[in-house]
């Protein structure tokens, strides 16, 4: 389990904003520019995250990725559609055979059919895992309290 210190910039019903440096895990990210940065150069950025802990704006806390987590979506996300892509471009050449044609045109056409769905298996997938809130980081302890303003 991945775990960051950020400071609380907004608060919601039950989550809250936590600007937060980014991560050491960041670095070798693809997706690293694409967050949302709060900064030019990117170190900063912003994270929604449950708060069950009740904290507050301006509090230190402490924010934990559950890493599994994190391995599942990057499998979800980069793996799963290219393997579902290759089945259908071999799926399509044997097609090919069957049906007298083109081998790689039926390769093609039901490889990127086949990489359509496993994305609209992603986006369903991912649908789900936004209403649930299962792959949100969580607030797991206040470090300090803000003083004054930010309480109520």
């Amino acid at each position: 389990m991945a775990t960051e210190e950020g400071i609380i910039i907004k608060v919601n019903d039950t989550t809250a904003m936590v600007k937060t440096s980014q991560m050491t895990a960041c670095e070798s990210c693809a997706e690293k520019d694409t967050c949302h940065s709060t900064e030019g150069n990117g170190k900063l950025m912003e994270v929604e995250a449950k708060n069950s802990v009740n904290a507050q704006i301006g509090d230190t806390v402490v924010v934990s990725f559950a890493t599994s987590q994190l391995f599942k979506l990057s499998f979800l996300l980069y793996v799963f559609p290219i393997m579902v892509m290759i089945f259908g471009a071999l799926l399509g050449e044997r097609m090919a055979e069957n049906f007298n044609g083109n081998p790689s045109t039926y390769s093609a056409v039901m490889g990127f059919a086949f990489f359509f769905i496993a994305m609209a298996i992603v986006k369903l997938k991912d649908k789900k895992a936004r209403k649930t809130g299962q792959y949100h980081p969580e607030i797991i302890q206040i470090k300090r309290k803000a003083k004054g303003l930010g309480n109520k």
